[in-house]
């Protein structure tokens, strides 16, 4: 136990070290030792060696239902290099964020982020908890809200979002479906079969500007309609509830696999808004949706995989919607190697 809290708090330094330029994952569950089947085969006993790209979307999108208007800001995008390996109850991974280009950074703006994730599969359950720190934003639809033809995006350097959170789900069906063949890849799937999911989440999410700092999501040469349609400076929330979905891995070709899970949710939130330097507090329901897609081949001597994972938050609050949305694309060419010794 002493070299589990060990490896964890060296996995949280290097995290920090790296300023956010690193993504790290981690899939560890010490007592779990797949029971193979005849849908699947465990394979946590061999070595799973991985090279991969992410691929990071973090986007605050605020609707006025009213009108309809609504204005979406996004960092500047981010893709990492990195590599990764499982071995019986541990798995780790870890990127690097790639240099943004001088073109990029100049038609987006900077973005400074600390992206901490993770993720723990067992048979049984699956639990996924992030800690997330943007600075620097720009408007992406600019053109929808005013006569934008510039190639520069209208940018929010001061903008901050900060986002924490631990999404938890029962596998019902874990003794014909591994969830672990799909988004671990150390297990393999070989006929196909789905299970309902049962779970919960806690977040709390963070989006506005510095104490000191007067602005406000909508930048002030825009029209004056525009900002009063859209007048929130900033916002708090802590969100609490359950969660209920479906997941199934569809098996073709022998070698191929895909796997679908859809995970809606719906609880309540505590949310805090600012607007024109007025508190106000409201205690509502609020709507979460969490979307998986795992797609594989392989055969005896490589894996090739693509992975996504998606959740989007739905906060009404009087005539307005604020959505934060976090993603990532990963896609990794690995192979495994058994590390028993032949009789």
């Amino acid at each position: 136990m002493l070299l589990k809290k060990k490896i964890f708090l060296i996995i949280v330094f290097l995290a920090v070290s790296f300023k956010g330029q690193a993504q790290l994952e981690i899939d560890t569950h010490p007592l779990d030792i797949t029971i193979a089947s005849d849908k699947y085969v465990d394979y946590s006993d061999q070595l799973l060696l991985r090279i991969m790209t992410v691929s990071k979307i973090n986007e605050l999108e605020i609707i006025n239902t009213n009108n309809k208007q609504s204005i979406k800001l996004k960092p500047l995008g981010a893709s990492s290099l990195g590599f990764g390996f499982n071995y019986k109850w541990l798995g780790l991974g870890i990127t690097f964020g790639l240099p943004a280009t001088i073109e990029d950074e100049k038609k987006f703006g900077k973005t400074d982020r600390f992206d901490f994730q993770l993720n723990i599969y067992s048979k049984k359950f699956v639990i996924d908890a992030f800690v997330q720190h943007y600075k620097g934003f720009y408007v992406a639809n600019a053109d929808n809200l005013v006569n934008w033809n510039d190639v520069v995006f209208p940018q929010r350097p001061t903008m901050e979002t900060f986002s924490v959170g631990v999404g938890w789900y029962y596998v019902f069906n874990h003794k014909k479906l591994s969830y672990k063949a799909a988004y671990v890849r150390n297990a393999l799937q070989k006929k196909s079969a789905g299970s309902f999911l049962l779970g919960g989440f806690y977040s709390f999410d963070y989006g506005g500007f510095p104490s000191k700092d007067t602005s406000s999501f909508v930048p002030e040469y825009f029209p004056k309609e525009i900002q009063d349609s859209l007048v929130i400076d900033a916002y708090a929330a802590r969100s609490v509830g359950i969660s209920l979905g479906y997941t199934y891995t569809f098996v073709f070709l022998k070698n191929f696999f895909i796997n679908l899970s859809l995970i809606p949710g719906i609880g309540t939130k505590n949310i805090t808004v600012y607007r024109d330097d007025v508190k106000t507090n409201e205690t509502s329901p609020v709507g979460r949706f969490n979307g998986r897609v795992a797609l594989g081949y392989e055969n005896k001597h490589f894996l090739l995989g693509i992975t996504s994972n998606g959740v989007t938050g739905n906060m009404e609050f009087k005539n307005y919607e604020i959505k934060p949305t976090t993603s990532n694309l990963k896609v990794f060419v690995a192979k495994r190697f058994n590390l028993k010794k032949k009789k």
